[in-house]
Order: C-alpha cells, then structure tokens, then sequence
C-alpha cells in the first residue's frame, strides 16, 4: 500500500510573486544606497531616488486598485 505526500504550501493568494519579489529588491536597493555612508556618485544616489519615488506611486496606485476592486466585489 502506497502512501501519498503531499506537500502543505501557502494558498496562492499568500504566495508572493515573482513581480512581488523583484519589486521588492528594487525597493530594498534602492532605500540601501540612498540612507549608505559611503560617498556615492550623485548619479547613481538621483537614479535610486527616483526609484524609490516610483515604486512608491506603483505601490500605492496598486493598493487602490486592490480597493477598487475589493469594493466592486462586494457592492
């Protein structure tokens, strides 16, 4: 008699994605050079501001999406 594993995993809705993850990382980088005591090009500290300030209005324009959406659903 065989007996069947199966492997317990997160609900897909809890799973972050692979956009989630590397939009995560740029986030993470980005916020690192900015607050870094090194003396950095001041290209390269504007390209990482500017970064953050857009992931910030992708952020928060997803979450009102989210809203949006969440808000149809349940009219």
């Amino acid at each position: 008699m065989k007996t069947i594993k199966e492997t317990v995993e997160l609900p897909e809705a809890e799973k972050p994605t692979l956009y989630d993850r590397i939009k995560g990382g740029l986030a993470m980088a980005s916020q690192l050079i900015i607050a870094s005591p090194l003396k950095l090009p001041p290209k390269v500290v504007a390209v990482a501001k500017y970064m953050a300030l857009a992931l910030g209005i992708l952020d928060a324009v997803t979450a009102a999406n989210q809203k949006r959406e969440d808000g149809d659903e349940s009219e």
